[in-house]
């Protein structure tokens, strides 16, 4: 049976949280995880210097990279599981690299979920520097697109520039510009410039999935572009189409994410997309949100359900261990914490449900809805063409606000409601 999840959800991202390969940085060999070690032992062979230009590959002396040919080959190194995913092993960007004409893979994959050798698990500092004009568009099935494929390493000091990503087949997810599947840190890394990131279910200007952490990351005037089409009938039921976009992470389940600014728009082109949001289109069991800032765009052209100026999704739930079993985490916080965020948005949506100014839901799952907690937030501008919209949460069973300020206009109307008016939750159909 196909499972169903929200954000990031699939039976490939499942099996890698199973794997025990989550949250693992693996800048130290000290804290490596049973994926990153297995993936070590299969190595049969050893990076050399001779195949970078310079460094020995230790945290205190990484391999430079200051060519694309030295990125195609690290990349390369990475897919093929040849060096198994370098786990342990440090790399740093020595130049801004231009990637026009260059036919793309992103760096790692799920080939290998029996030793994670084509994981990416190692550490990679880009010192500062821009690699521009990524181009990479699929029409196959994708399970973690961008400049890297899969992480469960660290992605740091980056900027990525006039980057287009796209993945047009409709069951593939986790479609980001830089890190199309975190499992690792995403940190201090930003996207700007003619950027456009579009795919179908989890799709974000820096990460389209995440179940870990993302910090001090930046997008400036990106475009994500969610497509594909749902059909609800009695029940709304969070399916693997059309959902999860957001100008910095498409989707989490899991982790947390601080102080990340993003400016651009959020676009959905099929039928009844859920989960739309400025930071994160889905964030759920995410322990904390904090300090984030965001002046966004929403629009969706034919209804849709699960849309906040900060995240459609939001919220966690009162059994820490709910997600233990089935993908390989507990939550800390309950509620959830959203905390000294402050959001500038124009939501176009007509017909769609479950829309805030802050935040879209909170979802039900495994018998309750999720919760959060909105504390030192404040948000303006303006939500057309919702069905009884609120100025900060679409719908909050549950939930609480605290100290916050909204200054939003509905259908050109000033705004009275923090929450909307709601009769329907929504229900994953994981359960």
């Amino acid at each position: 049976m196909r499972r169903i999840q929200t954000g990031v959800i699939a039976v490939c991202l499942a099996a890698a949280l199973l794997s025990g390969c989550a949250g693992s940085s693996a800048q130290s060999t000290a804290s490596s995880t049973a994926a990153s070690s297995a993936a070590a032992s299969s190595i049969s062979t050893t990076a050399v210097s001779a195949n970078y230009d310079g460094g020995s590959g230790t945290q205190e002396d990484p391999y430079q990279i200051n060519s694309v040919d030295s990125l195609l080959t690290f990349a390369s190194n990475v897919n093929d599981g040849s060096q198994g995913g370098y786990a342990g092993v440090s790399f740093k960007l020595t130049s801004d690299l231009d990637l026009s004409g260059v036919e793309w893979a992103p760096i790692g994959n799920m080939n290998d979920m029996e030793t994670h050798s084509t994981l990416f698990l190692g550490s990679f500092d880009g010192d500062g520097h821009t690699i521009s004009n990524l181009n990479y568009t699929s029409d196959v099935y994708n399970c973690g697109a961008g400049l890297f494929g899969v992480s469960c390493g660290e992605v740091k000091n980056l900027t990525l520039e006039n980057a287009t990503v796209t993945v047009t087949e409709g069951t593939s997810m986790a479609i980001g510009g830089v890190v199309g599947y975190n499992m690792g840190s995403v940190d201090n890394v930003t996207l700007k410039g003619d950027s456009t990131i579009t795919g179908n279910n989890c799709v974000g200007g820096i990460v389209g999935g995440n179940n870990n952490s993302i910090t001090n990351c930046t997008v400036e005037g990106a475009t994500v572009v969610v497509i594909g089409d749902n059909h609800f009938n009695d029940q709304i039921i969070q399916a693997d189409v059309a959902e999860c976009g957001g100008l910095v992470v498409g989707g989490s389940f899991g982790g947390s994410i601080d102080s990340c600014t993003a400016s651009g728009t959020v676009k959905a082109t099929g039928n009844e997309p859920v989960g739309l949001g400025g930071i994160g289109g889905c964030l759920e069991m995410m322990d904390t949100i904090t300090n984030c800032t965001a002046d966004v765009t929403i629009e969706s052209e034919n209804g849709g359900h699960a849309i906040g100026g900060l995240c459609g999704y939001a919220g966690t739930h009162s059994n820490p261990d709910i997600c233990l079993e089935t993908e390989g985490f507990s939550t800390k916080n309950y509620p959830s914490v959203i905390d000294n965020c402050n959001v500038t948005v124009n939501i176009k949506a007509n017909g769609a449900t479950h829309v805030g100014g802050l935040v879209g839901t909170g979802l039900y799952y495994y018998g309750e809805e999720t919760v959060f907690k909105i504390t030192n937030c404040s948000v303006k501008g303006s939500i057309d063409g919702a069905v009884t919209p609120g100025t900060v949460a679409g719908r909050a069973e549950g939930s609480t606000i605290e100290s916050c300020t909204a200054d939003v206009t509905i259908d050109e109307n000033a705004g009275t409601e923090q929450v909307g008016t709601t009769t329907q939750m929504y229900e994953s159909a994981d359960q």
